[in-house]
């Protein structure tokens, strides 16, 4: 896109607040979501009426600048990063922007800390973490998530050592049952998936009428 024609898109579609935009310089070594990604995380998180949301890798603050806006008062985002210092730049952004208690930032592995999530009681799942970590976690996200939830996936189409492994990911998410998914060409690669209802209860709920 021309330059000057993405500066006019992100002026009007994705403008940032004075502290999302220091987040953004401070976190440039930890991708964080471009402006317009950012949007379309705040789109998720409003169209879907978002109360629990969990972020693997934080991007420096930057996407739960984005997201928090869109939670209600008693909202919560539980961001998960396993790098220590990625982990502190999002904990300085979260405090410079006062989240306060509607964030958890949790520093660890994240296989581990969603081991100990309650299943079915998340809104929004976002994997945004290195290829390799992120399809591991895949089955956590099937897990947390209620139908209806939403899984984002960033960097889903990045090439290099994790391309043939992404592949085969994609290919896997595509078949899976409990989701439907489509991916866009922006961001590297971004993955937008809807959590369907495990068709057991679809059977169980027909049984019981």
């Amino acid at each position: 896109m021309d330059e000057t024609v993405l500066a006019e898109v992100r002026r009007v579609m994705a403008p940032e607040v004075d502290t999302t935009v220091t987040a953004r310089r401070r976190a440039a070594s930890v991708t964080p979501p471009a402006p317009e990604i950012g949007a379309l995380l705040r789109w998720a998180a409003r169209t879907i009426q978002a109360h629990a949301v969990v972020e693997v890798g934080a991007a420096g603050g930057v996407s739960g600048a984005w997201l928090l806006p869109e939670l209600p008062p008693r909202g919560v985002l539980t961001s998960i990063e396993p790098d220590t210092h990625a982990h502190g730049l999002a904990t300085d952004a979260y405090e410079a922007i006062g989240a306060g208690s509607r964030v958890r930032t949790i520093l660890g592995d994240p296989a581990t800390v969603l081991d100990r999530l309650s299943d079915h009681a998340y809104d929004l799942v976002l994997l945004q973490s290195r290829p390799a970590v992120t399809w591991e976690l895949l089955d956590h996200a099937r897990r947390l998530l209620h139908p209806g939830g939403m899984l984002l996936i960033r960097g889903a189409l990045r090439g290099g050592e994790d391309a043939d492994a992404l592949a085969t990911a994609l290919q896997i998410l595509a078949e899976d049952e409990a989701f439907t998914a489509t991916i866009l060409p922006v961001d590297g690669g971004l993955v937008l998936a809807t959590r369907l209802a495990d068709p057991s209860t679809d059977t169980d709920d027909a049984a019981g009428s």
